[in-house]
């Protein structure tokens, strides 16, 4: 299903002359630098094709002879391959034997002569000339070499071109034409039914590597892929377990690195690797506000902070995607449906979402989601409706990204010590509509008992969870969760984290600018076994409020929350410790917001 999806996508993007992806017989390749070549042969000139972004200069990605698939096996690729295969160089940091060099750079000019030898351009005929005469042994010391050792050794990719042409020379319509028939003559001895076409074809031994997946081999992984004897049926080894022909193997391969390469198509969320695309656009704004909703944060020019690995960036959103967005997050706060008459987008189209994720030097799929592109809005603003609570702050964002949950279940909030499924089960509860995963409540009761921290985006998290449990589990008959202080809640938990609040306050009014409160040391305790607390708790307060300048205000205040209180229960539930954070956050945020008309007043 998702192969076969994937490979549909890519007779899409053939069809779109933007998109960019790569013909059959072609693939896309990091490049850094140009040997110009005479027509004799000699090398003239070397040029630095490199681009500079952020600050930085990285190689130019383009459409070169699709290259082979290599571990440490020396096998050449066709007009371009690094300085090891070209040029015969070692490449830095690279601790390699002469004799392997020198058969690298050997099996580069044997598979030139095999294929060009006899092809009568210029082009052809000036590179043959020049691997034919070109002295390894020398090449360091050669001038033009010495003066771009550096960047050549750095192991990019280098391609060729003849002095006063255009383009390169594996560009040149008959050199591509003969490529592509030496790929035909060599394609794969075993002819099978492919799964993905339908059609009698030679099948695909190995698969091209995924590349951009976080956390996997830099130099890509594979999705299909069978290494060990307990995966071989029926005799069947390698990819022949999945017979895949080898132009559905290019076409979907295509496919996915380019939705990796396309910051529309892809986001990253702990260690999974997000992509998703709609079946019948490629203009890419239904992706596009897709991933902005992932990502909310927006500022007055229409940028949003997006992580990619441990670093944010600024990622400028296209004006249509940020006015839609505005218009989204405007109807859930106004509880109104989302998806419905958004210009610009097809809520009725299909939509699929797939979740990456590592496993040595292959991909594991995290999720996999294939539904009608409005219902996948729909959830997601179900979700932000969820998690919507009252803030402490008012800089604090309105709706809060992924990245910023996953953050609080960490310790220290170190994002590199995120539970490693996390974010792959978070995304899948979200898209599907289904309760949160338990582990994220789990921890982020676990860090507000082990930090003692109440905060906005862990209230949030606190208050969806229940919310979602309580809709999957039909449990309407309950006092409904709100943003802001529902006194009409009688749980158990929520009076108590009420109380528990109002205790703190006692103290503050008590011991203005006190730097540490009940919440220091009583929090985890108090919201776990209360029993065991809220005496001790009850007796310091009256201490408190006969300090404070309007201690029977807040005593009356705590009255009225003990009066709806049966006795302390020596433990609550996990739920319940949910409402007692709940109801404490809640209670807090609500005295404050009186504290504030109060003095307006004055």
């Amino acid at each position: 299903m998702i192969v076969n999806t994937l490979y549909k996508y890519y007779e899409t993007l053939l069809d779109d002359r933007d998109s960019g992806v790569s013909r059959p017989g072609l693939s896309k390749a990091k490049v850094a630098y140009c040997l110009v070549l005479s027509r004799a042969g000699q090398l003239l000139d070397i040029v630095d094709l490199r681009v500079e972004r952020r600050n930085k200069l990285v190689s130019r990605e383009i459409d070169v002879p699709a290259q082979v698939k290599r571990a440490v096996n020396i096998s050449a690729n066709f007009m371009c391959d690094n300085c090891t295969y070209v040029l015969g160089l070692s490449q830095k940091n690279k601790e390699e034997k002469k004799d392997r060099i020198k058969k690298c750079f050997e099996a580069f000019v044997q598979l030139h002569e095999e294929i060009l030898n006899g092809l009568n351009d210029e082009g052809a005929i000036a590179l043959l000339r020049f691997l034919r005469g070109w002295d390894i042994a020398s090449a360091p010391e050669q001038l033009i070499v010495a003066r771009y050792l550096d960047g050549l050794t750095e192991g990019s990719n280098i391609v060729f071109k003849v002095e006063g042409s255009e383009g390169y020379i594996h560009g040149r319509k008959a050199v591509m034409e003969l490529w592509n028939g030496y790929k035909t003559d060599h394609a794969s001895d075993v002819q099978m039914q492919c799964l993905i076409t339908g059609r009698m074809t030679g099948i695909a031994r190995l698969h091209p590597s995924i590349k951009g997946v976080t956390g996997a081999q830099s130099i890509g992984a594979s999705l299909v892929s069978f290494n060990l004897d307990a995966f071989t049926s029926y005799g069947k080894t390698q990819s022949f377990n999945s017979p895949i022909g080898e132009e559905a193997t290019f076409g979907y391969t295509t496919a996915l690195n380019y939705l990796l390469s396309s910051e529309k198509h892809r986001i990253r969320i702990g260690d999974t690797t997000t992509v998703f695309w709609a079946e019948s656009s490629t203009h890419g704004l239904e992706e596009d506000l897709l991933g902005a909703l992932f990502f909310p944060v927006l500022d007055d020019n229409g940028e949003s902070e997006k992580k990619e690995g441990d670093t944010f960036r600024r990622i400028v959103r296209d004006p249509q995607t940020v006015k839609l967005l505005h218009d989204i997050f405007a109807r859930v706060k106004a509880g109104k449906p989302v998806s419905q008459d958004l210009k610009g987008i097809d809520p009725y189209t299909n939509f699929f979402i797939l979740g990456l994720a590592p496993n040595a030097s292959r991909l594991a799929v995290r999720f996999w989601h294939v539904d009608q592109y409005g219902k996948f809005i729909d959830k997601i603003g179900q979700h932000y409706g969820d998690m919507a609570i009252v803030k402490r702050f008012e800089k604090e964002p309105d709706f809060i990204s992924i990245g910023m949950i996953l953050k609080e279940t960490a310790p220290l909030k170190d994002s590199k010590r995120i539970a490693p499924l996390l974010g792959g089960v978070l995304m899948r509860s979200i898209l599907s509509g289904t309760p949160y995963p338990m582990v994220l409540y789990n921890s982020i009761i676990s860090r507000i008992r082990a930090d003692q921290e109440v905060n906005y985006v862990r209230a949030s998290v606190i208050k969806a969870c229940l919310v979602r449990n309580r809709r999957f589990y039909n449990k309407g008959d309950e006092v409904e969760l709100t943003m802001a202080l529902n006194e009409q809640n009688r749980n158990a938990g929520y009076m108590l984290g009420r109380l528990f609040s109002l205790l703190e306050k006692a103290q503050e009014d008590a011991s203005p600018g006190i730097n540490s409160t009940i919440r220091d040391r009583y929090f985890g305790a108090a919201s776990a076994a209360p029993g065991s607390v809220f005496p001790i708790l009850l007796r310091l307060a009256q201490h408190h409020i006969s300090k404070a300048e309007y201690g029977r205000y807040t005593d009356k205040r705590i009255e009225d929350v003990i009066s709806c209180i049966d006795g302390f229960p020596s433990h609550l539930n996990l739920e319940d410790q949910g409402q007692f954070v709940l109801g404490y956050y809640q209670q807090r945020q609500n005295l404050f917001k009186k504290n504030d008309k109060k003095e307006s007043a004055e």
